[in-house]
């Protein structure tokens, strides 16, 4: 029951947060500047996030690049996100997101991860074990939605989501362009 609960939270913050309250939003994203000091802001700056965010995908336009850094009474959040999109109603959006909450989602991610981890490999569902990440996938065929949520350096939340098509081999394939290893190193 509570890591449902869990569950929920993670999907309403990383719903929510990047409208609500935002100190700074940038849609354009242009040059990365240095992160905030730890000392001053809990969270990595946005703009030290957008890096990391999939420049191109092949046969997808970049539809659009937000980001923003923000403080939500006692939560932090900072998240940086593109979507892309193609004809025939398909997307990709992936959105990575640094916040004071994070400790309670890692789990979230970790123990959904966990529970997975007996699926078969070609399962759509089956979860992600990598070297940089650990993270659940799911699949809504009627809404020809999937979803990939990994916990990346124990920190960072990287949400891959596709719609229009079928099954999960999308939001895999983009998760695993990403450098994770890059952004588990980021401070």
């Amino acid at each position: 029951m509570r890591d449902n609960f869990l569950l929920r939270l993670t999907a309403a913050l990383l719903a929510l947060a990047p409208g609500v309250g935002c100190m700074e939003r940038d849609a354009a994203m242009g040059e990365v500047e240095a992160s905030v000091p730890a000392a001053s802001a809990p969270c990595v700056y946005f703009k030290s996030l957008a890096p990391f965010l999939p420049e191109e995908l092949e046969g997808f336009t970049v539809a659009r690049t937000q980001g923003s850094t923000g403080k939500y009474g006692e939560v932090s959040v900072s998240e940086a996100e593109r979507l892309f999109t193609r004809g025939e109603g398909r997307e990709v959006k992936v959105r990575i997101v640094d916040t004071t909450m994070g400790e309670k989602i890692g789990q979230a991610i970790r123990d959904a991860a966990e529970r997975a981890k007996g699926r078969a490999p070609s399962d759509p569902a089956a979860p992600i074990h990598w070297k940089d990440a650990v993270g659940f996938v799911r699949y809504d065929a009627e809404e020809s939605l999937a979803e990939a949520n990994l916990l990346v350096g124990d920190r960072f939340v990287v949400a891959v989501t596709s719609r229009g098509f079928p099954g999960t081999v999308e939001v895999r394939r983009v998760a695993r362009g990403i450098d994770l290893a890059g952004l588990a190193r980021l401070q």
